[in-house]
């Protein structure tokens, strides 16, 4: 290999000085943006700081270091992305830290967060999601996603025993399954199915386009839905409905991005709907959770407090709200994690609903978009299926509150109180950024002159 070939290789994939200005500019709306994020964080943090009563003690520097570490995670976001020379998408980033200061802020309010014991690891949660993301995002960008379409099946195999494992050493707890310490290791099950099956349709695509599903499946089909049934069944054995609905819609989401066959479409929302009609008629969980959902007076001081008090809630709430920190969110149960919609819809109103859903619509919408416009295959459907876990999480978390569905025990990205749900939720956007990290556009190549015949030749001449 000659010298010249080899400083070539050397130089691959390491940016250019020249693209600094280039990037500067790409990442003006993320400094524009995350300035609005801070201004507005500041001034809720500053209201509730007002609301503390004339009897609590003087302000401590443990009172102000929430604060302090989110400006500071605004700052350090930008900065990394900036001097990786990052093309990420610029309005994902903000609005990410977006959601999370105000889930940072609704945690205050309720006290989640203990500060002064340093040993609970859940108060290390939003600031190790955030680094989590970061890394994500710059180990997975421009190309190297492509290591990830390789890991379909060990994916897959991770994430079954990641469930198996839970079964085997987990304890019941609130209707979940948990290891020790109140972990719940089987919300990056979420991310690991969601590479196995982008892994395996982008593999696959011409065959699973070839041949319609149905009625005689093709063995790619069968191989597909043959190895979908064994992390469904572990949930089956949790009661972990949810999780089965969120992950049997990605699932139709990436087929039919990938397809375009509404029949696949069609037996991939068949068989999910079968495996949800089968677990609430066998399983008397699911039973309970439709009963609260048709009529919580039946049992209002019971299994129908929670829903009841939620909705009292945002009724009380109404358009404007009764005001930061004027609500009593000590009477939903649960508040911090399954219901913290319900907290925000009483003390910030319809108003404040309207501003964390509208926020996330604009995260959902650029994230479909990414998928649309990358070239890779496996990159697309990977941000297709990324993108829809978060939507679908979202649905099922406000569905649930506000009584649009029955309750799935779903939390709300970004915002709910929750260790490895909030770690996660953050992996699962850096892929996102990652996958948005594409190489500047080139410059079009200038034309060259067309040769010009005799007579122009000597018109030249002349």
């Amino acid at each position: 290999m000659s010298a010249k070939k080899r400083d070539s290789k050397r130089s691959e994939g390491r940016p250019n000085a020249s693209e600094t200005p280039g990037v500067w500019r790409h990442r003006a709306p993320e400094r524009l943006l995350l300035l609005f994020v801070a201004l507005a964080f500041l001034a809720i943090y500053a209201k509730m700081l007002a609301l503390r009563p004339p009897s609590a003690p003087p302000l401590q520097w443990l009172d102000l270091l929430p604060a302090l570490a989110f400006l500071t995670a605004l700052v350090i976001t930008h900065l990394s992305l900036l001097f990786t020379f990052s093309r990420a998408d610029p309005v994902l980033p903000a609005i990410t830290l977006f959601l999370s200061g105000i889930g940072l802020v609704a945690q205050l309010r309720m006290h989640s967060y203990d500060f002064a014991n340093i040993s609970r690891l859940s108060n290390y949660a939003l600031p190790a999601g955030l680094m989590l993301m970061l890394a994500t995002a710059f180990l997975c960008r421009k190309g190297r996603a492509a290591l990830l379409g390789r890991c379909g099946w060990l994916s897959w195999a991770v994430a079954c025993a990641v469930l198996g494992g839970i079964l085997a050493f987990g304890r019941r707890y609130r209707g979940a399954v948990f290891l020790p310490g109140n972990i719940n290791p089987a919300e990056v099950v979420k991310v690991l199915l969601v590479i196995f099956i982008a892994a395996y349709v982008a593999k696959h695509r011409e065959t699973l386009r070839e041949r319609a599903p149905v009625p005689i499946p093709s063995l790619r089909y069968l191989v597909l839905f043959g190895a979908w049934l064994a992390p469904m069944v572990l949930l089956v054995l949790q009661r972990d409905l949810g999780m089965i609905v969120l992950l049997n819609a990605v699932l139709f989401v990436v087929l039919f991005m990938a397809t375009r066959r509404w029949s696949l479409l069609a037996l991939t929302a068949g068989g999910a709907g079968l495996v949800v009609v089968l677990i609430l008629t066998v399983a008397r969980h699911g039973q309970r959770r439709i009963e609260i959902w048709i009529d919580p007076f039946r049992n209002a001081t019971g299994a129908g407090w929670q829903v009841l008090q939620g909705l009292t809630a945002m009724y009380t709430g109404g358009l404007w709200g009764v005001g930061l920190g004027e609500g009593a969110p000590k009477y939903i149960p649960i508040a911090s994690s399954d219901f913290i919609y319900a907290v925000i819809g009483e003390e910030l109103g319809f108003l404040g609903c309207v501003l964390v859903v509208g926020a996330f619509v604009m995260l959902f919408s650029r994230g479909f978009r990414i998928a649309c416009t990358r070239s890779d295959l496996f990159a697309a459907l990977l941000t297709a299926g990324l993108t829809a876990t978060l939507a679908v999480q979202t649905l099922l978390n406000i569905g649930g509150v506000t009584k649009a569905i029955p309750l799935t025990g779903i939390t709300l990205p970004f915002i709910s109180y929750g260790g490895s749900s909030l770690v996660t939720t953050f992996v699962t956007m850096g892929l996102i950024l990652a996958m948005s990290d594409t190489e500047p556009a080139t410059a079009p190549a200038k034309k060259q002159a067309k040769p010009k015949g005799k007579k122009g030749r000597g018109r030249a001449r002349a």
